[in-house]
């Protein structure tokens, strides 16, 4: 995963889980050693404005980002890092992303058919590599959508899905908090975030929102979008729709 890196928590261990605690969506207290988590930031307008992996190896909290969000991230987290007495830094270390059709023990997103997760490694692994596409569209497949650099502070969780693989709900405060809640538990969502697969008949429509990029896999192409949920029934029987989920 070559347009990903890593930035690494230093400082007091209970000083960083706090810092973690307080800002990102996700509930870091479910994590154990060795196992990872997708999460995100918002502004306190509940708007996303980075998204990334955390690995916890027992010790260290350790988070995997997109390469051209790295310095959001870290703008985003520095006011608070340095009120907590800790440091963020680019670390050297590579991503490696694995797929597996059993599930794999630090997943961080599993189906029936597949499991994805990633490892830190000092170089990369030059057998067995995967594509940055194929891992986009596994990951699309599994409902998880990484954030593009255009896409910052123009969404809530809840229009990206992030609100079931993202955000806990039962955990304290962190920047937008209770407006992500309150869209959750008071808002009407006519609005549905899904993942497309489509063949070489599809014609882009206007009914459905393009979110990210389109990726070819063989004879198909992967994307997400967004749509009113009443439209559903109709967009499914447009030509060149092979899957939508």
């Amino acid at each position: 995963m070559k347009n990903s890196c890593v930035i690494e928590i230093i400082g007091d261990k209970d000083k960083v889980f706090d810092l973690l605690q307080g800002q990102v969506t996700s509930d870091i207290k479910l994590l154990e050693d060795g196992q990872s988590q997708l999460s995100c930031i918002c502004n306190h307008k509940g708007m996303i404005m980075a998204d990334f992996i955390i690995i916890f190896d027992g010790e260290c909290y350790k988070l995997v980002v997109k390469e051209n969000i790295e310095d959001i991230l870290i703008k985003e987290l520095t006011p608070f890092a340095n009120l907590s007495s800790v440091k963020l830094l680019k670390s050297k270390l590579k991503v490696i992303g694995t797929i597996s059709h059993t599930k794999i023990p630090n997943s961080y997103l599993s189906n029936e058919l597949f499991s994805t997760c990633v490892d830190l490694k000092d170089a990369y692994e030059s057998n067995n590599e995967i594509s940055e596409d194929v891992w986009e569209a596994s990951n699309k497949l599994l409902g998880n959508y990484f954030l593009e650099e255009s896409d910052i502070s123009k969404f809530r969780p809840q229009e990206l899905n992030y609100d079931e693989l993202r955000v806990s709900f039962d955990k304290g405060c962190y920047r937008g908090q209770e407006i992500v809640a309150r869209m959750r538990y008071l808002g009407v969502n006519r609005r549905k975030f899904l993942t497309f697969v489509v063949n070489d008949d599809y014609v882009d429509s206007e009914d459905i929102k393009l979110i990210g990029n389109k990726i070819k896999i063989n004879k198909n192409y992967i994307f997400n979008g967004i749509i009113l949920r009443d439209q559903l029934d109709t967009i499914k029987k447009l030509p060149g729709i092979e899957l939508i989920s």
